[in-house]
């Protein structure tokens, strides 16, 4: 009876600590821990399905502030190039004209200038004048022209060296936004991984079930995606971006040896998907979703076609291109591929837009 008594004491004593560390530890839908009810875990599940969801946008929405960001600079810098090819032409045609006006003194200096009394002296008649002083005359005023033209031309270097300096400065502080962009992407990249790795085993195995009921539902409209394209002659963006499915996604990837830290041979981002595919096509699209809207003529759901794009939230933070039938194909958010999925699965859908060259 008293070794009862001891042994009850001590599983009550174990339950008061055990509600104390419980009570003690930080309890959020993020770090879900296990309490061996079913729907309780499928509870947590969907709370951590919906915590990554949401930081899965959060961190869609900084890597397109960062493109934005980047193709700013990408045409700043293109600005500068030129400007500097355009400073060396004015630069290289400054040395010719005063090599000419060099020139033309030193002739001046070794025959010596001609006066219109000598002029005079030398001539036969009055036309023979008239002649000789109107080729002076002439030389004098290209003289004076070229002068003026050497000083318009090192005035109009002063102004492209302003010009590009301040260029140059623009572009530095482009690249500082740029960096700190950057810096805000990898931080929401930790912060999912961490989500990520505070899951327990069982929530784990949930959300991979999840996962993989995804993936085959993903399998199937890629199959129904191929066969209706197949009927469709002029979808030609639509079936080239096709060939990228199961192409990993990673923020600011372009394509082909245009992954950011290369971790991957080939990546895309969202717009980076598009802007790809449309340049295979000679139509050329900024790096960035909201900028890609904007250059595009809008269409209504009714009328797109296979090949326009489709936009997401509002300012566009998310691309993936229209295949029809309720279908189209993205690059989704990081851990995941180049895949097809339902439109009407979104609830976000700010738009479709049509391109063409030159536009």
């Amino acid at each position: 009876m008293r070794l009862k008594r001891v042994r009850s004491r001590i599983i009550s004593t174990v339950l008061v600590v055990a509600m104390f560390t419980l009570l003690a530890a930080p309890w959020t839908a993020i770090k879900a821990q296990p309490t061996g009810d079913i729907a309780s875990k499928s509870q947590q599940a969907a709370q951590v399905a919906q915590e990554i969801s949401a930081l899965d946008q959060e961190l869609a929405v900084a890597t397109e502030a960062y493109n934005r960001v980047r193709s700013q600079l990408d045409e700043i810098t293109e600005k500068v190039d030129t400007t500097r090819q355009r400073l060396n032409e004015i630069k290289q045609s400054l040395r010719e004209r005063r090599k000419i006006l060099n020139d033309r003194a030193a002739a001046m200096y070794k025959n010596g200038r001609t006066s219109m009394l000598e002029v005079l002296l030398r001539t036969k008649d009055f036309s023979d004048f008239l002649e000789r002083a109107d080729y002076v005359s002439r030389v004098a005023q290209n003289d004076s022209l070229l002068i003026k033209r050497i000083k318009s031309t090192r005035d109009t270097v002063a102004d492209v060296e302003r010009q590009l300096a301040e260029q140059q400065r623009q572009q530095s502080g482009l690249v500082e936004q740029a960096a700190a962009k950057k810096s805000q992407v990898g931080l929401k990249l930790s912060e999912r991984q961490n989500l990520l790795n505070s899951i327990n085993q069982e929530i784990q195995r949930m959300l991979e079930e999840e996962r993989k009921r995804s993936s085959a539902e993903s399998a199937d409209l890629e199959r129904q995606a191929e066969q209706q394209l197949v009927t469709k002659p002029e979808s030609g963006l639509a079936k080239t971006a096709m060939k990228y499915l199961g192409v990993p996604y990673h923020w600011a990837g372009e394509g082909p040896g245009r992954c950011p830290t290369g971790e991957h041979r080939i990546c895309f981002d969202c717009s980076g998907l598009t802007m790809y595919v449309y340049k295979l096509f000679g139509i050329s699209l900024p790096h960035n979703a909201a900028m890609q809207f904007n250059r595009g003529v809008k269409v209504p759901l009714s009328q797109a076609k296979p090949g326009d794009l489709v936009f997401f939230g509002s300012p566009a933070h998310h691309v993936g291109m229209y295949l029809g039938n309720d279908m189209f194909i993205h690059a989704p958010h990081t851990g995941d591929v180049v895949k097809v999925s339902k439109l009407s699965a979104r609830s976000d859908v700010s738009g479709l837009c049509r391109y063409s060259k030159g536009k």
